[in-house]
């Protein structure tokens, strides 16, 4: 068989895995939807994170004595710079060795035009030393791209998703559809198991990665359906192996035995 065949089987594949994601497959524990920090309220938690951070100005000082005690360091700092805004925190910081101040320190502020006001103290004086002001880059290096803190937040979410996702094989599809199709018809078909985040076809099979917990584990219950008149074979990935110490290796052991628990209440239930 040619890929020139009449678009009739394509046609027929797609309207039947259309069929199968609208119709009420027998799928153990069905999806919600419902989750921790779920869709949009999840990128208006991380849009808050990242406004937060913006909102903090980060001010280097440096040129004073650093035979001052720490609390008169601090307190003369606090005193120049309230009148540029709200003085978040004063990072003092001393040697490791010597326990002696370091000779530079970050004053952080908040308030519109507070970082133009604190570049304007340059040279004030300090327990008879005069000091040099910096303006230094956020915490976060994100902030310094231009982006808006909107696609950040937008950005770190499908991220953050696509790093937690869960996925499985699928193979015995028909092979002479076009990826486009063949993506088509797996999205549709998996549907109910969860939220999809990738779909990948390879030479010899395809992947679909879900986001949420259990999600896979519904997606193998699909093995052996028709798709398009194939009976597909699914198969769950195994969890990329971890890095690390051994308690971050015998949590990964822990979260897999839990899976497969849960799992098994649901065939019960």
């Amino acid at each position: 068989m040619e890929r020139s065949e009449p678009s009739s089987r394509r046609i027929a594949f797609l309207n039947a895995s259309m069929e199968r994601s609208e119709s009420s497959s027998p799928v153990s524990a069905p999806y919600t939807g419902k989750r921790t920090l779920y869709g949009d309220k999840y990128v208006d938690v991380m849009k808050s994170y990242y406004d937060y951070y913006k909102s903090r100005i980060r001010i280097g000082v440096e040129g004073y004595s650093t035979s001052l005690k720490p609390i008169d360091l601090y307190r003369a700092l606090e005193s120049l710079f309230k009148t540029c805004g709200e003085v978040h925190n004063i990072q003092i910081r001393r040697d490791p060795v010597t326990n002696a101040l370091q000779r530079s320190c970050i004053v952080i502020l908040r308030g519109e035009g507070a970082g133009d006001k604190a570049l304007q103290l340059n040279g004030s004086d300090i327990g008879g030393s005069k000091i040099v002001v910096t303006s230094l880059p956020p915490e976060l290096s994100e902030l310094s791209t231009g982006l808006s803190t909107d696609v950040l937040a937008a950005r770190s979410v499908a991220h953050n998703r696509r790093k937690r996702s869960e996925g499985i094989s699928v193979t015995g599809y028909d092979t002479l559809l076009t990826k486009d199709d063949l993506k088509n018809a797996l999205t549709n078909h998996f549907s109910t198991c969860g939220e999809i985040t990738d779909v990948f076809v390879l030479n010899s099979r395809a992947l679909v990665y879900f986001y949420g917990l259990g999600s896979n584990n519904r997606a193998v219950q699909l093995s052996g359906t028709d798709l398009g008149g194939c009976t597909v074979v699914v198969k769950a990935l195994p969890y990329p192996k971890p890095k690390g110490s051994a308690w971050t290796r015998l949590r990964y052991r822990f979260r897999s035995a839990t899976l497969s628990t849960i799992t098994g209440w649901a065939h019960q239930m």
